[in-house]
């Protein structure tokens, strides 16, 4: 087996560099996805999420509003870090529940574990390789404009995230995500096979 953990930072193509990875095969566990399903109604995060920040982050469906909710915790930095500290260690959790899984029915397996924010001592512990999926600010900022927000909200959110360039310093594998679609293809491909191989 092989566990590779991919990083990056908002809008550096981490996304995409993750379904390039999925079409070669690898198994992927997004850490964003399992946040949105902790955070459902009734949920044991959803509710310490409620009790923290208050009833005004609900639709009306009492669905939180992750919009609101990211307005208010990428103006403090203490309030992101209160916000990581209750959601990480449960999806650590679920991912550990998922890998062990995979790992059962496929015990040669490429897991590829899609995590947004990832340290170095964090990374030792749940995967074998790093790989940063890395674009320039000026991409990530183009990407984010033509998701709805302005350019000063863009660099308040890029800003909210460890710099990407600290990430590359513990990085096994660099894909450089803000060339052409197809040159990300290559890259991707190229990483995969040499994963593969150490299986």
């Amino acid at each position: 087996m092989v566990i590779a953990a991919l990083t990056g930072s908002i809008a550096s193509g981490k996304s995409t560099v993750a379904g390039f990875f999925k079409e070669l095969g690898a198994y992927i566990i997004d850490f964003d996805a399992l946040g949105h399903e902790l955070m459902k109604p009734g949920q044991k995060t959803w509710r310490k999420l409620v009790d923290y920040f208050g009833d005004g982050i609900l639709n009306e469906d009492q669905t939180i509003d992750r919009t609101r909710l990211s307005s208010i915790v990428f103006d403090s930095s203490m309030e992101l870090g209160r916000l990581n500290e209750m959601i990480h260690p449960e999806i650590l959790k679920e991912s550990e529940r998922i890998t062990e899984e995979i790992l059962h029915d496929d015990p040669g397996a490429v897991i590829i574990k899609d995590v947004p924010l990832l340290s170095k001592s964090f990374a030792k512990k749940m995967a074998n390789f790093v790989i940063v999926a890395w674009s320039s600010e000026d991409s990530q900022i183009k990407r984010l404009s033509e998701r709805g927000l302005d350019e000063s909200e863009a660099k308040k959110r890029i800003k909210a995230q460890p710099p990407l360039n600290e990430k590359l310093k513990f990085a096994d594998f660099v894909i450089y995500a803000d060339l052409t679609i197809e040159d990300t293809k290559v890259q991707v491909a190229q990483v995969f096979k040499i994963l593969r191989n150490l299986t």
